[in-house]
């Protein structure tokens, strides 16, 4: 992570798509876990400040928080949560008041809030990846990042947003023909 002000992180590149990777076939809670243990405070609040961000761009609904909830084995009426999404609206997202408000808490808190937040990820973009058609889908995180030789292309591309799941075909048939297969 890069620091961008005093104590206020960003994922880089890297990251978000090791934040996809944990959740493309189901949700590697474990994984977030080992992850989340060696950051910092700071990192750690940068990290679920992402996981909601990129919740939200998913499309959460109530439905995917009950999921959520349920998935993390939170109870429903946890302060915690609804402190949480009262960051958020349809029109409106505080990243910045999420982010110090996490700061703030404990770290037992900080970490039902960090389970939540990597659930409702999970959910939301697993509803989103599954409905995507390579065809028509234009989003870079829902390209083949499982694959080393995709990952590596995207890290290597300076305008990696601009690409698609289309263009993993590409690269995975130039890799077959530079072995001979």
């Amino acid at each position: 992570m890069k620091e961008h002000e005093n104590q206020f992180f960003l994922l880089d590149l890297s990251e978000i798509i090791r934040v996809n990777q944990l959740v493309r076939q189901n949700i590697d809670f474990d994984g977030f876990i080992a992850w989340y243990e060696k950051l910092s405070i700071p990192e750690r609040c940068a990290l679920i400040t992402a996981l909601f961000e990129f919740a939200y761009q998913a499309g959460v609904n109530e439905g995917m928080y009950e999921e959520a909830l349920s998935a993390a084995n939170i109870n429903k009426g946890h302060p915690l949560v609804e402190k949480a999404k009262g960051f958020f609206s349809e029109y409106f997202s505080d990243l910045a008041s999420l982010h110090n408000w996490l700061f703030g808490l404990s770290e037992t808190d900080r970490s039902v809030v960090f389970t939540l937040a990597v659930f409702l990820f999970g959910k939301a973009e697993g509803r989103v990846y599954a409905q995507e058609d390579k065809e028509w889908c234009n989003h870079w995180w829902h390209r083949d990042l499982l694959d080393e030789r995709v990952v590596k292309s995207i890290l290597n591309d300076p305008k990696f947003y601009m690409t698609a799941m289309k263009d993993d075909d590409r690269i995975k048939s130039r890799w077959r023909w530079l072995r001979g297969g």
